[in-house]
């Protein structure tokens, strides 16, 4: 019995350390700021995050995305700084972040009329849940291959959601404010929000990553 008892003392110490380390960056998403960089500092930025093979810029030309800007990031934990190119004629963003141990995660956004499709390369995309209207998968793949998954996402909430992608040029960095601040209010009006972060972190990642919008939507996980 005593046993038990200690291990379930454990686990609660285990729980409350994960969502008191959780919270953190979820208050944080309010306040993050992107600052554009220019000359050798943009320069040593995009070299970085290309170094790691994360991304193809030929392939990003040949698919029609354009630069944006390379930024620094404020008040994001563990991001070193962002890289950013937008689809021409679209409000459709491929973002590389560069991690603090050097590594780089990618993001594949589309704004549309009802909300936002994001398609993350991997499964900490799915840590938070999401606001209504706006979907997230996730799959361990190339650029390439992330943006097919991408389209085929597009795809789907048009057909199950009537979700339209919207055409047109926005400022990248408001688009990004937008998301981030939609997101923390959402999580923040759940009940109990920091209690849940444990459950999110051990079993909602799993439970999402490597399905398709359409799948998650099916089985009502969305």
């Amino acid at each position: 019995m005593t046993v038990v008892v200690w291990g379930l003392i454990a686990l609660g110490a285990v729980w409350v350390l994960v969502a008191c380390a959780g919270s953190g960056p979820v208050l944080a998403m309010r306040n993050v700021q992107l600052q554009a960089t220019a000359g050798r500092a943009a320069e040593v930025l995009l070299e970085r995050v290309v170094a790691t093979g994360a991304v193809d810029t030929p392939w990003l030309s040949l698919n029609a995305f354009d630069p944006v800007a390379a930024y620094q990031v404020e008040r994001m934990a563990g991001i070193a700084g962002l890289v950013a190119w937008q689809k021409r004629g679209e409000r459709t963003y491929v973002c590389a972040y560069l991690l603090a141990n050097g590594n780089v995660l990618i993001d594949i956004v589309t704004i549309c009329e009802q909300g936002m499709l994001t398609t993350g390369k991997s499964k900490d995309s799915q840590l938070l849940p999401t606001p209504p209207g706006s979907y997230l998968q996730s799959f361990t793949a190339t650029l390439a291959v992330l943006y097919r998954r991408h389209q085929e996402g597009l795809q789907a909430l048009a057909r199950l959601a009537g979700m339209t992608p919207l055409a047109g040029e926005e400022e990248f960095e408001n688009d990004f404010a937008d998301a981030l601040e939609r997101q923390s209010e959402f999580i923040r009006s759940l009940a109990l929000w920091p209690m849940r972060i444990p459950w999110w972190y051990f079993v909602r990642r799993g439970q999402r990553h490597e399905k398709t919008v359409g799948q998650l939507m099916r089985a009502g996980k969305v």
